[in-house]
């Protein structure tokens, strides 16, 4: 018999991993869909769950029990099945950002790579960001890096004493109201262009009606009644770009932080929170995906241009009359932070 040459079993290892991972996403979205890791924190046979669930496919039932026990999220035991400690904190997490992340890159990653042939040869016309990742996915997935980006936040709001905040794509509102909650004196401006997202934003932070203020707006065109409205509410001690300085253009970069300066108060600072593009990806775990694969996936829809790199944001803020540009690595290296200040004679 023929050996296969070592080019080819190293390909069909990685093939086999890459099911693997694809397996991984698969079962653990459909187990947070249909809400089977909750129910299955109580040990359940085949049986029990069609019992409970009598409409659903057997077959294809049985199929997800198989995979989910070979990934290491189910055990078994006597014909019975149970969540394992990984399949529980999945659950439990899942409204900090994990079920949205799977839900968009099985539901609009795995789509747009597939058309990566079409859109290289320029035989279609890049992609949009469909309404639902717009309304839904994109903030929500943004609140997974909440657990290690918030006390970094709250450390360096204690340090400066920060009194306004400015938060430019506030997303739901989360780091307003969390900052709100912490520091009594605080007062801040929310500005999300989504309205099905500022509305959500108005809603968490009702409680801190006085104190905090969300605008439905987007930065760049602005009305001189909202103008007026963010000089009179600052100079503001600090502006957040959390997770949103991808979705403008070098150009508008450089017009969105010249905007920046004009509302910040002198010695005031800028904090860019924003995954990286890097020559070499940063791996912290086997399954972890890179940045380079995101600013890769942002690439493929129009009006993107991918991540910026660390360079590219350090210079900008240079270029636009900041200094002192701290970047911190936030845990995991999946995202960096860089703050600068802007010249006291601003």
């Amino acid at each position: 018999m023929r050996c296969l040459d070592v080019g080819m079993l190293a390909l069909l290892a990685k093939t086999t991993s890459l099911m693997e991972y694809l397996g991984f996403l698969w079962v653990a979205q459909t187990g947070l869909e249909l809400n089977l890791w909750a129910e299955m924190e109580t040990a359940s046979s085949l049986d029990d769950i069609m019992t409970l669930h009598p409409d659903w496919d057997e077959n294809l039932m049985e199929h997800w029990l198989e995979q989910a026990h070979y990934l290491d999220l189910l055990t078994k035991k006597n014909g019975c099945f149970q969540a394992t400690k990984l399949a529980r904190a999945m659950n439990k997490y899942r409204n900090l950002g994990l079920e949205a992340l799977y839900k968009e890159l099985m539901g609009h990653w795995t789509a747009g790579f597939a058309e990566l042939p079409r859109l290289i040869t320029r035989q279609k016309e890049k992609l949009t960001i469909e309404s639902d990742m717009e309304d839904e996915l994109i903030s929500k997935a943004s609140m997974a890096s909440e657990p290690f980006v918030w006390p970094f936040l709250r450390t360096k709001c204690q340090k400066e004493q920060w009194k306004k905040v400015l938060d430019l794509g506030c997303g739901e509102g989360r780091y307003l109201k969390k900052l709100a909650n912490e520091f009594p004196e605080l007062h801040g401006v929310g500005l999300e262009v989504n309205p099905v997202v500022a509305d959500r934003a108005q809603e968490r932070v009702r409680e801190f009606e006085g104190r905090i203020h969300i605008l439905c707006q987007d930065i760049l065109a602005l009305g001189n009644r909202d103008v007026e409205f963010l000089k009179e509410s600052g100079p503001y001690d600090l502006c957040l770009l959390n997770n949103s300085i991808y979705y403008f253009t070098q150009e508008q970069r450089v017009e969105l932080l010249e905007r920046i300066k004009e509302l910040l108060a002198p010695g005031g600072q800028v904090g860019i929170l924003t995954a990286v593009r890097k020559g070499d990806p940063v791996r912290v775990f086997r399954t972890h995906l890179p940045q380079n694969l995101m600013s890769f996936f942002l690439a493929c829809h129009q009006g993107f241009e991918g991540l910026p790199t660390e360079q590219e944001i350090t210079s900008i803020l240079q270029q636009t009359g900041f200094r002192d540009v701290n970047i911190s690595v936030m845990p995991l290296g999946t995202s960096h932070y860089f703050f600068a200040k802007i010249l006291d004679e601003c």
